[in-house]
């Protein structure tokens, strides 16, 4: 394998593994807030391939750093982004209130009823 090759591969993997672990550790109670979640991705997406990874100092080496940080943040954000629509529409769903009380009901009670529409069958 190309020594040059070999550099970067390493680099990445290392700057990979070590940015996964710094969002699964700001994470780990789960990914609540879309705000803090975004500032943590472009935070990793803007980081300098020299501070995460100070050792590595060729150019492909840094490369590999930047690449291996950019390939985590995104693999992390698409593994968490059902996490985050589901809290989305919570936190929606908790903020409206009720749509129907009692008053509106039996306002409704003396109307024919209206038939139930089913969803198809699908086969």
């Amino acid at each position: 394998m190309n020594p040059e090759f070999q550099q970067y591969r390493f680099a990445r993997i290392e700057a990979r593994r070590i940015t996964r672990a710094r969002l699964e550790a700001q994470f780990k109670n789960g990914v609540v807030d879309f705000d803090e979640f975004e500032k943590a991705i472009a935070a990793q997406l803007e980081a300098d391939g020299t501070r995460c990874l100070p050792w590595r100092r060729s150019d492909i080496e840094q490369t590999g750093c930047r690449e291996g940080i950019y390939i985590a943040a995104l693999e992390f954000y698409w593994e968490h982004r059902r996490e985050l629509r589901r809290a989305d529409l919570d936190k929606h769903a908790q903020a409206k209130p009720a749509a129907h009380s009692r008053d509106h009901e039996s306002q409704n009670s003396s109307k024919t009823p209206q038939p139930h529409i089913a969803e198809p069958l699908l086969q």
